[in-house]
Protein backbone atom coordinates (compact mmCIF):
# COMPACT_ATOMS: atom_id res chain seq x y z
CA UNK A 1 0.00 0.00 0.00
CA UNK A 2 0.95 3.30 -1.05
CA UNK A 3 0.33 6.66 0.77
CA UNK A 4 0.44 9.70 -0.55
CA UNK A 5 -0.12 13.39 1.31
CA UNK A 6 -1.86 15.69 -0.32
CA UNK A 7 -0.45 18.53 1.45
CA UNK A 8 2.94 18.02 0.76
CA UNK A 9 3.00 15.33 -1.50
CA UNK A 10 5.17 12.86 0.20
CA UNK A 11 4.44 9.25 -0.81
CA UNK A 12 5.89 6.26 1.22
CA UNK A 13 4.87 2.50 2.25
CA UNK A 14 3.91 3.23 5.68
CA UNK A 15 2.46 6.00 8.05
CA UNK A 16 3.35 7.56 11.66
CA UNK A 17 1.66 5.27 14.32
CA UNK A 18 -1.22 7.44 14.11
CA UNK A 19 -1.77 7.38 10.89
CA UNK A 20 -0.50 10.67 9.85
CA UNK A 21 2.23 11.96 7.30
CA UNK A 22 5.63 10.89 7.72
CA UNK A 23 6.80 14.55 6.50
CA UNK A 24 4.48 16.73 7.54
CA UNK A 25 2.24 15.25 10.73
CA UNK A 26 -0.78 16.27 8.21
CA UNK A 27 -3.30 13.73 8.31
CA UNK A 28 -4.79 14.46 4.60
CA UNK A 29 -3.38 11.19 3.04
CA UNK A 30 -3.98 9.40 -0.04
CA UNK A 31 -3.65 5.15 -0.14
CA UNK A 32 -2.88 4.12 -3.75
CA UNK A 33 -1.94 0.26 -4.47
CA UNK A 34 -3.34 -2.97 -5.58
CA UNK A 35 -6.83 -3.83 -3.46
CA UNK A 36 -6.99 -7.08 -1.74
CA UNK A 37 -8.69 -9.80 -3.38
CA UNK A 38 -11.67 -11.40 -1.20
CA UNK A 39 -10.16 -14.58 0.66
CA UNK A 40 -11.57 -17.89 -0.92
CA UNK A 41 -13.11 -20.13 1.58
CA UNK A 42 -12.61 -23.98 -0.61
CA UNK A 43 -14.88 -26.22 0.03
CA UNK A 44 -11.46 -28.95 0.17
CA UNK A 45 -10.35 -27.03 3.29
CA UNK A 46 -13.60 -27.80 5.23
CA UNK A 47 -13.32 -31.48 3.87
CA UNK A 48 -8.93 -31.66 5.03
CA UNK A 49 -11.06 -30.07 8.35
CA UNK A 50 -13.04 -32.96 9.15
CA UNK A 51 -10.70 -35.14 8.08
CA UNK A 52 -8.13 -34.91 10.53
CA UNK A 53 -10.67 -34.26 13.27
CA UNK A 54 -11.88 -37.92 12.12
CA UNK A 55 -8.78 -39.13 12.16
CA UNK A 56 -8.01 -37.12 15.51
CA UNK A 57 -10.80 -38.92 16.84
CA UNK A 58 -9.98 -41.99 15.68
CA UNK A 59 -6.27 -42.32 17.40
CA UNK A 60 -7.31 -41.04 20.64
CA UNK A 61 -9.89 -43.83 20.66
CA UNK A 62 -7.48 -46.40 19.32
CA UNK A 63 -5.19 -45.30 21.60
CA UNK A 64 -7.55 -45.21 25.03
CA UNK A 65 -8.29 -48.91 23.54
CA UNK A 66 -12.30 -49.17 24.72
Amino acid sequence: MIYTCKDCSYSGNQTSQDGSCLACGSHNLERKGAKQAPAKSGKWRVSILVALWAYLIGLIIWKLDF
